[in-house]
């Protein structure tokens, strides 16, 4: 992997840049799987021994930032997979950062380890019962720390992907239920006619189950959504009017 740290003064330390107060940034657009450490420190020297580290890894993106002012929202924007926090800074206790991070909606599952110079339980705890994911004692060895990159990194991309398909899943049975229910209630308004209907041959009258006789109209509006609109066909209109005017041309007795 290509970083490109920027331009640093004599001394060799990493200097913020100007548009981000006092953030420098050392970044390259991630490929999909790659890993994105997001380190909070105040020390610059401490910041560029961890670039260093991490420079010829070429699945690990490396960002720094110096002002826990501005840590949450900038991590926020660039959506890490791992979050590398010291817990000594001025102006701030780094257990009440940690749980800013876990305060934050965007940030709240991202993978946090801190970074300390003291071997203690108590500090320990109160780093993981902030919501601390890991606890290293700073500087780490280059390949502990890469391993520990690594693995909180591909946990938390999978838990993400996880998550998202998911997301996915539950809006598809969403659909499917109410697509399930739109047709239920298609079909609530559907009857149907099937198999052999006993018909008089006389009266056109339609035996039901129950052995009851029926007008053809009054079965069909019973056991299908039809309505009959009355009318009359061409040959009973003749018939019908040649009865009608041959009572006319009968004189009345």
């Amino acid at each position: 992997m290509k970083k490109n740290p920027p331009e640093t003064p004599g001394d060799g330390k990493p200097q913020p840049t100007e548009s981000t107060p006092r953030a420098a940034v050392f970044s390259m657009p991630l490929p999909d799987q790659s890993c994105l450490v997001f380190l909070v420190d105040d020390q610059p020297m401490i910041a560029e021994a961890v670039r260093r580290a991490l420079v010829t890894e070429e699945d690990i993106n490396f960002h720094y930032c110096a002002d826990f002012m501005h840590a949450v929202s900038l991590a926020g924007e660039m959506k890490p997979t791992v979050i590398l926090q010291d817990l000594v800074m001025p102006g701030i206790d780094g257990i009440t950062l940690v749980k800013a991070f876990r305060a934050d909606p965007v940030m709240k599952e991202t993978p946090i380890i801190v970074l300390s110079t003291k071997e203690d339980a108590r500090i320990k705890s109160a780093a993981f019962e902030a919501g601390a994911n890991d606890y290293l004692v700073k500087l780490p060895d280059k390949i502990e720390l890469t391993a520990r990159i690594r693995y909180h990194s591909k946990a938390y991309i999978h838990r993400m992907q996880r998550d998202q398909a998911y997301r996915a899943l539950q809006d598809s049975q969403r659909q499917l239920a109410q697509r399930v229910h739109e047709l239920e209630a298609a079909l609530a308004h559907v009857k149907t006619l099937q198999g052999l209907l006993p018909i008089c041959c006389y009266c056109k009258k339609i035996r039901d189950t129950s052995d009851y006789w029926h007008e053809v109209e009054a079965y069909i509006n019973h056991h299908a959504d039809v309505r009959f609109s009355h009318g009359i066909c061409p040959d009973c209109y003749e018939v019908q009017m040649a009865a009608l005017l041959e009572e006319k041309k009968t004189p009345p007795a």
